[in-house]
C-alpha cells in the first residue's frame, strides 16, 4: 500500500470513529414535560403542612444545567455536552425550625435538551464549538435509551432534599437521588434566600457515573468515553403554594 492509501485509510477511518461516537442518528424532539406527579410522590405530607411554610418551585424561572465531558485518548474526536431542563417540578417544606425542612423535587427525563446554543455560549470555553444538529440528536437518543437514563422505563430522575447543617443563607443538605431506580446520596452546600414571598435556591455540585449507578459511554475498549466528573448546577424558584 502507498504512503497515500495508507493516509487515506487511517482519515477514513478516523472519520468513521468520529460518526460513531456522535452517534449520528435522528431522535425525535424533546417533548413538553409530563403534569402528572412521578408514582409515590409524597404530595399528601405538603397537603398536609400550613400552606405558610409550603412552596411549588416555578418550573418556567427554574433550570438544571448538567455539564458532561470527554475523555480517552482519542477524545478530541467527540464533544463536550451541555444537558439542560426547565421543567423542574416539586415542593419545598420551609417551617421555622430549618432542621425539619424538606423537598421532594422531580425532573422528567424527556424533557432534557442537549446542546442549547445559548447553554453551550454560556457554558465556558470547553463549549466552544459547536456540534451538528445529527451529533446532538444522536446524543439525546443514546442519553434517552436503555443503556443509559432509559427514559421509557424510568421516565422521572427524583430528588428528596434533607437538611445536615440548616442555616441562612447556606444550608448544607444531603441530596437522596433516584435515577433509573438506583439510590445516591450526596452531601450539597445549598444557597437560599427570601425575597418577599418568593424563594430562590441554588446548587453547584459534581459526581461520577459510579456514584449515580450509571455506565457511561465508551467505544473503541475506552479510547473514546464519557468523562467524569458530571458538573451540575441547580437553581429553583419557588411561590408559596397558596399563591394564585
Amino acid at each position: 500500500m502507498t504512503s497515500l492509501a495508507r493516509r487515506l485509510t487511517v482519515l477514513i477511518a478516523l472519520t468513521s470513529i468520529a460518526l460513531v461516537a456522535c452517534q449520528h442518528r435522528t431522535a425525535p424532539a424533546p417533548t413538553a414535560a409530563p403534569s402528572e406527579l412521578p408514582p409515590n410522590f409524597p404530595v399528601q405530607f405538603y397537603a398536609n403542612e400550613p400552606a405558610a411554610t409550603v412552596y411549588r418551585v416555578v418550573a418556567a424561572r427554574s433550570s438544571l444545567l448538567v455539564k458532561v465531558y470527554r475523555a480517552g485518548p482519542l477524545a478530541a474526536l467527540g464533544h463536550n455536552h451541555v444537558v439542560t431542563s426547565t421543567a423542574i417540578d416539586g415542593f419545598i417544606y420551609l417551617p421555622n425550625d430549618l432542621a425539619h425542612a424538606r423537598a421532594d423535587l422531580f425532573v422528567p427525563v424527556e424533557s432534557f435538551v442537549v446542546d442549547d446554543t445559548a447553554a453551550r455560549a454560556t457554558a465556558g470555553p470547553d463549549f466552544a464549538t459547536q456540534p451538528t444538529a445529527a451529533d446532538i440528536a444522536g446524543t439525546r437518543e443514546h442519553m434517552l435509551g436503555a443503556s443509559l437514563l432509559d427514559a421509557a422505563g424510568h421516565p422521572f430522575i427524583r430528588v428528596h432534599v434533607a437538611p445536615l447543617q440548616a442555616g441562612e443563607p447556606t444550608t448544607r443538605v444531603t441530596l437522596t437521588l433516584d435515577v433509573c431506580g438506583k439510590t445516591a446520596m450526596l452531601p450539597v452546600d445549598a444557597e437560599w434566600h427570601r425575597n418577599g414571598r418568593e424563594l430562590t435556591i441554588g446548587a453547584k455540585f459534581s459526581v461520577d457515573h459510579a456514584t449515580l449507578g450509571l455506565e457511561p459511554y465508551t467505544a473503541l475498549g475506552g479510547a473514546m468515553r464519557v468523562g467524569d466528573p458530571i458538573d451540575i448546577a441547580l437553581t429553583l424558584v419557588a411561590a408559596p403554594r397558596d399563591t394564585p
